[in-house]
């Protein structure tokens, strides 16, 4: 059978290919050498005979080449139908393909010739499962839930908020009433005073202490414009005060339960914001002070226009003498702020003014 080459090594007679004495099998063609061997490794139908023809097979399969694989595995079995190799590498092309119920088939043949193989039983298992999941139902669709009713939360909720719009527009039109009318109480009470009194003055306001007017003739005076009723010592004070304020208007009252003297000015425009108003404030009190300056107090409101029309008041407070010292123009931010701790001071809460 076999023909001798050179000295370690002989000559396939199958391929003719040179291989070291020792061999059983052809390395290059996989032929049987020597037939008299008792290991069960080179048996008749074991897979060290058969291997070029699996490796063949196994290399279709991983190619994609089924049916040629299936072919090549078949003619193994023609000779060698126990071979358990080519049993599971034609379960496992099936499985490939996606045909479930061969390779069941040919996992169960295994099984039944190899029983005892834990391998051979989870593949079987396996491939049963999967073959279940393909066959089953599909899961009947969801029935579309329908919409949802409105509920009384929601209703509720949507009256609520209501309630509070309506509540927010009642509080803002009654803090704006307020606001009106507080602005116009004091020429209602001037107006009211002079309506009671009799017709000679009972009262006599103590004229200011005079002082010195300069030399030059002052420029006429504007016209007083604002609360109807002043008494004409009230009227030539605040006729006095605009001139020094460049005509700015400016509103006097004298209360002789007190023996105080107030007065009111008009911010014409501009934006407002506390540091504003205090210098205007200071500025009417430093005027006040220069004509009366022995008067312990003065106490000064000042108002602005409103954006609904009319006036709004923004400011009122007792300025006394040591702050009507200073000159307003010169007060910067710090020192406002520094000022406003100095004295009681009321601000309209609803304009939210900046310091």
């Amino acid at each position: 059978m076999l023909r001798e080459a050179s000295s370690g090594t002989m000559i396939c007679t199958k391929c003719f290919a040179e291989i070291p004495d020792n061999s059983v099998f052809c390395l290059e063609c996989g032929s049987r050498l020597k037939d008299d061997t008792v290991d069960p490794l080179y048996a008749e139908g074991s897979d060290r005979e058969i291997y070029p023809e699996l490796a063949r097979a196994n290399l279709l399969r991983i190619q994609g080449k089924y049916e040629e694989a299936i072919e090549v595995c078949r003619r193994i079995l023609g000779r060698f139908p126990s071979n358990e190799t080519v049993h599971a590498l034609l379960g496992d092309i099936y499985a490939d393909q996606g045909k479930l119920e061969d390779a069941i088939q040919w996992y169960e043949l295994l099984v039944e010739l190899a029983p005892t193989n834990v391998q051979y039983n989870a593949k079987l298992h396996q491939l049963r499962a999967m073959h279940a999941a393909q066959i089953a139902p599909p899961p009947p669709a969801p029935e579309p839930k329908p919409a949802a009713k409105p509920k009384a939360l929601v209703y509720g909720l949507y009256g609520l908020l209501a309630m509070i719009v309506i509540g927010a527009a009642f509080i803002g039109g009654a803090r704006m009433q307020a606001i009106r009318e507080q602005a116009a109480q004091p020429a209602q009470a001037t107006k009211a005073a002079v309506a009671a009194a009799p017709a000679a003055e009972p009262v006599r306001i103590p004229p200011p202490s005079p002082t010195p007017e300069p030399a030059a003739s002052a420029p006429p005076a504007p016209p007083i414009v604002g609360f109807a009723g002043m008494s004409a010592v009230e009227a030539e004070l605040a006729q006095k005060l605009s001139q020094r304020l460049n005509g700015t208007p400016v509103w006097c009252a004298y209360d002789p339960a007190t023996g105080r003297w107030m007065a009111r000015t008009r911010i014409q425009s501009g934006v407002l914001s506390k540091g504003r108003i205090l210098q205007e404030a200071l500025a009417l009190a430093r005027a006040f002070y220069a004509l009366y300056p022995s008067q312990p107090t003065l106490s000064i409101t000042v108002i602005a226009p409103s954006a609904s029309g009319g006036d709004v008041l923004v400011f009122a407070g007792e300025i006394p003498p040591s702050l009507a010292a200073i000159d307003p123009t010169t007060v910067d931010e710090a020192q406002a702020q520094a000022m406003l701790q100095q004295f009681q001071a009321w601000w309209n809460p609803v304009l939210n003014l900046q310091s």
